[in-house]
């Protein structure tokens, strides 16, 4: 595939093939040990001729945050809006996909998380706030869908819960980066996750 065919918005065909590299070299070694030198042999040119499409570090970091919301936010909205689904389904299928994106993509949202973090750097910081409370007001506004219309518990406050479903996940992305285990994270797929979103009507019938 020539670069460029697959050109995201915003980006210029060389500046999407240096962010698919760069991707790559993140989902095998991480954030700690990605240099511009790897990057660069990655690609196939200079370190020069990388500083020309990122000046910094951190305008790639920025540039995965970018992909992440791609990733993350914006196929969580798009099931949102699926209205004829009933709302735990829809739920149900926003947290599978940010499961297997962890899996596919080796725990990014952590490990950006975590580089933003240490880094200190506001902008750094600024973007991943942003990102996750995107994600958090998608899971919020279906959650407050679903207790309007008695789908979903009302006991407890929607962005308790939004936050208990963005944790889970979480919890699988640090195991998968510290003891990876394709076959608990097979179980949490098809074991946990339904428990967790069946739990939020179990607890409606109660209420009733």
């Amino acid at each position: 595939m020539d670069a460029g065919e697959n050109t995201k918005a915003g980006e210029s065909p060389r500046q999407t093939e240096i962010l698919d590299r760069t991707l790559e070299l993140v989902r095998t070694g991480g954030l700690g040990g990605l240099t511009t030198k790897k990057i660069a042999e990655r690609v196939g040119f200079s370190e020069a001729a990388l500083y020309r499409h990122f000046p910094t570090k951190q305008t790639l970091v920025l540039g995965l945050m970018d992909r992440l919301e791609e990733m993350l936010v914006q196929p969580a909205r798009q099931i949102a809006a699926e209205g004829d689904l009933p709302v735990v389904q829809r739920l149900e299928r926003i947290v599978l996909h940010h499961v297997r994106l962890i899996r596919e993509q080796n725990s990014l949202p952590i490990l950006l998380l975590a580089e933003a973090s240490a880094s200190d750097d506001p902008e750094l910081l600024g973007r991943m706030r942003s990102i996750f409370h995107g994600y958090l007001s998608v899971l919020e506004g279906l959650i407050r869908e679903g207790q309007t219309a008695r789908e979903v518990a009302s006991a407890v406050e929607p962005d308790c819960l939004a936050l208990a479903l963005l944790g889970a996940p979480a919890a699988m992305a640090i195991r998968h980066r510290l003891l990876p285990d394709a076959r608990a994270e097979d179980r949490f797929e098809d074991q946990l996750v339904p428990f967790l979103l069946e739990a939020l009507t179990t607890a409606r019938g109660r209420e009733v």
